[in-house]
């Protein structure tokens, strides 16, 4: 500090000097670990520009904020009427490497994974360390990802020794409490390197775990909330590890547990027996009397009526006894954030102050409101978007500058910019300005929107095929969408060329267009298609869009089997097919490829006319709607997907519906269980020839296994027919099965085994595996 005071008191003697000159030249001296480019790179002051001492001043602070140096000084020299700035720093050691020796239950990667280092020394993100601001994958990451190391930078002896604790603690988490460690620096020009030694001594486990004294809970119930486990031989778990660090810590969250319940007078304590490597806990409850909620009142609230701001919770903890719970508290306190953060009361501060009664054994509670005034967005920072421009990103905020910080809309920006499909992670961070203004810092982790794919694909409708695809979203960093596509098969081709130019004329417009050429053999037929498309969407209010759109198609009909039915041998020949389509949808889903919450409706209208060469005739009619619940109530991780899909499809003018324009139900997008098109009408060879009504109810109920991977359980039903009259309940298809779901970049991948629940001629198997590239809901 004393440093950093003399260096800018320094600066003081210049102002005299300091009279519009422009810096011809910056050098620097004496640094031996950070680069000269970077150091540059920091500072405000610049080849060329004015000479400001306020800029010099600010660049010490710069400098001096990232923690590279020891020791810097500035000097100046005028010359030919320019000054020219020498920058004389002392900088400290920098680590490029750690390594570990003696480890032999935990590997190296094992450490570094738990040890949150970076195994590669990344590019200096300047504006990371000057601000703190930090391009972290998810904002409840912040906080720990300060505690993380990152390989490159100075580590100060405070660190190294976090670490050295760190490796402690995990190993004692792995049942290795005794477990020593040391360190040494081994220097290396330019930089240095960290190596750990250490000595891993006996493993401790647990066999047993005992309760006593627990009546209001049960053992099962307790040990949920222990991070320390006991030998459990069916899931072979061993040797679960034993350390005194984290059973302490569990002792605590028991008590903590029984105190959210309403047992303020709980004791709890334990006991340890150990033999050997073996260890046996007991665990001792006195539960003592659990109190009631007597009141809670709440003060200071002007914009909103106390029934809205206890919302249900109160009813609900009524319900359960009404007693004393330490989460009804917070979740009516995080209730009373969200309706105040909604209107752009961001910095609202809620007092608790607790009244306990205990020989009534009751607890009444007050929360006193500080509204506080209205939080505005003073500027809108983006990051990450190294291949986008920042005008795709702004068009999707529903928060810009000088708006209220409304939390809703912040939420929802997230949820739109997610949805564009060109980023892996968005996190949209709020960070304190001046007076009652937020800056929000959109923090981008872009994935790669070009692909390039060679393979192999199946499915029940095109069987084994090869393509090749080349796909650019995201096409120029504008956010519009270039795909050209090849796939060839034994009975399959598709060749597709295709554009969506996004905000068109600099509007919520898309205007797609595509050319294609496919060609579908089945087993009694073959279909092909040549046309090309366009369709002009229009988004409006904030989660409608309508969309109007043309199709131009010839479609030829071949091979048709001697044996086909009547209807399929109607078919033979050349159409030309002229459509109009409509459609008006309402999508409030928080992210596309699989949703957790919010709902998806989509009514849409198709024509085709007897113009401009076309032969066909008919009206087609869909509506479909989805609705995803996650479960906010336990926070287990299941969401509920619901799905259900009405329609018909009626000709005019004397004509048929064309074979292709009916609605084929069974399958992988409609009912699982079935082959394609064998839960509708089926001819006298047991061939599905589609059905001109549909009615389709989809159930699925999934949990979240990891980051990007699910499972789930599944019942479909419905039916396909030709008269609304047979929709009889009793003539209804089911299936009903198990499936895991990857979410990956490009598009979900589904695998489900789904059993029927009514077999039909010419699909008597009692089950079906499918495996689908694609979402369902």
């Amino acid at each position: 500090m004393i440093r950093l005071f003399l260096s800018i008191l320094s600066i003081v003697l210049w102002i005299s000097l300091s009279f519009s000159q422009v810096v011809s030249r910056i050098e620097v001296q004496g640094n031996r670990y950070v680069p000269e480019d970077l150091i540059k790179e920091i500072l405000l002051t610049k080849e060329g520009s004015e000479f400001s001492i306020d800029k010099v001043r600010k660049d010490i602070r710069r400098l001096f904020s990232t923690g590279f140096f020891k020791r810097i000084e500035v000097h100046r020299f005028d010359e030919d009427g320019k000054v020219r700035l020498l920058y004389v720093v002392e900088d400290l050691p920098v680590i490029y490497k750690i390594e570990f020796e003696g480890n032999k239950e935990l590997d190296d990667e094992d450490l570094a994974n738990k040890l949150g280092i970076e195994t590669e020394v990344g590019k200096m993100d300047v504006d990371e360390l000057i601000t703190g601001y930090t391009s972290s994958p998810a904002i409840e990451e912040r906080l720990e990802i300060q505690r993380k190391i990152k390989l490159g930078r100075v580590l100060s002896e405070k660190d190294i020794k976090f670490l050295v604790e760190r490796i402690k603690e995990i190993y004692r988490e792995e049942g290795y409490p005794d477990a020593e460690v040391t360190y040494e620096i081994v220097p290396k020009k330019g930089a240095s390197k960290i190596v750990f030694h250490i000595q891993e001594k006996e493993q401790k486990y647990v066999v047993d775990i005992v309760f006593k004294g627990n009546e209001t809970f049960s053992s099962g119930e307790l040990e949920d909330l222990m991070k320390t486990q006991d030998r459990n031989i069916f899931i072979f778990r061993l040797k679960p590890p034993f350390s005194e660090g984290v059973l302490k810590e569990d002792i605590e969250s028991i008590r903590e547990f029984y105190k959210n319940e309403g047992f303020l007078e709980v004791k709890i304590d334990y006991k340890v027996e150990r033999k050997d490597g073996r260890h046996d806990i007991y665990i001792f409850i006195e539960e003592g009397p659990r109190y009631k909620l007597k009141e809670l009142k709440i003060t200071g609230n002007t914009y909103y009526a106390y029934s809205e701001l206890v919302g249900n919770f109160l009813e609900k903890n009524r319900r359960k006894g009404g007693f004393y719970r330490e989460k009804v508290i917070q979740d009516i306190k995080r209730n009373i954030g969200d309706l105040y953060s909604d209107i752009g009361f961001a910095n609202i501060f809620i007092e608790e102050k607790k009244s306990v009664d205990p020989e009534k054994k009751e607890v009444s509670v007050v929360l006193d409101v500080k509204e506080g005034e209205p939080v505005y967005i003073e500027k809108v920072k983006i990051k990450g978007n190294y291949e986008t421009r920042d005008y795709v990103i702004r068009r999707e905020l529903r928060v810009q500058e000088q708006e209220l910080a409304v939390k809703g809309g912040i939420k929802r920006s997230r949820s739109r910019i997610l949805n564009l499909g060109y980023y892996e992670d968005v996190q949209i961070q709020p960070f304190p300005a001046a007076d009652n203004k937020w800056d929000l810092l959109v923090n981008l982790r872009e994935r790669f929107t070009g692909q390039f794919s060679v393979g192999l694909s199946y499915n029940e409708v095109t069987k084994l095929s090869g393509f090749v695809s080349i796909k650019k979203g995201n096409f120029l960093g504008t956010g519009d969408i270039l795909g050209l596509s090849v796939s060839y098969g034994s009975q399959y081709k598709d060749n597709t060329l295709s554009y969506t130019d996004k905000w068109f004329m600099n509007k919520p417009i898309d205007l797609t267009w595509s050319i294609f050429d496919r060609r579908i053999e089945y087993t009694t037929y073959t279909v092909e298609r040549q046309g090309i498309s366009a369709t002009f969407s229009r988004e409006f209010w904030e989660y409608w869009r309508w969309a109007l759109g043309a199709s131009f198609q010839r479609i030829k009909y071949s091979d048709i089997d001697p044996s086909a039915s009547s209807f399929i041998k109607e078919q033979e020949g050349k159409r030309e097919s002229r459509k109009l389509i409509f459609s008006l949808s309402r999508d409030t889903r928080d992210f596309f490829l699989f949703p957790t919450e919010g709902s998806y409706v989509n009514l849409s209208y198709s024509v085709a006319v007897p113009v401009l060469g076309g032969s066909e005739k008919f009206h087609r009619v869909e509506l479909t709607g989805s609705k995803f619940l996650k479960d906010t109530y336990f926070d287990s991780g299941f969401v509920l997907s619901t799905k259900g899909t009405v329609g018909f499809v009626e000709p005019y003018g004397g004509e048929e519906v064309p074979l292709d324009e009916r609605f084929f139900v069974g399958g992988d997008f409609t009912i699982r269980g079935y082959e394609y098109g064998m839960a509708g009408v089926i001819d006298q060879n047991n061939e599905p020839i589609g059905s001109t009504k549909e009615l389709i109810l989809n159930f699925e109920l999934n949990y979240k296994l990891h980051e990007m991977l699910y499972t789930g359980i599944f019942y479909d039903t419905g039916l396909g027919a030709n008269s609304w009259g047979d929709f009889n309940p009793k003539n209804w298809r089911g299936g009903y099965g198990v499936g895991i779901r990857f979410i990956t970049p490009m598009a979900p991948i589904r695998l489900d085994w789904a059993w029927k629940t009514k077999k039909v001629p010419g699909d008597t198997s009692s089950s079906r595996i499918h495996f689908v590239i694609g979402g369902f809901f």
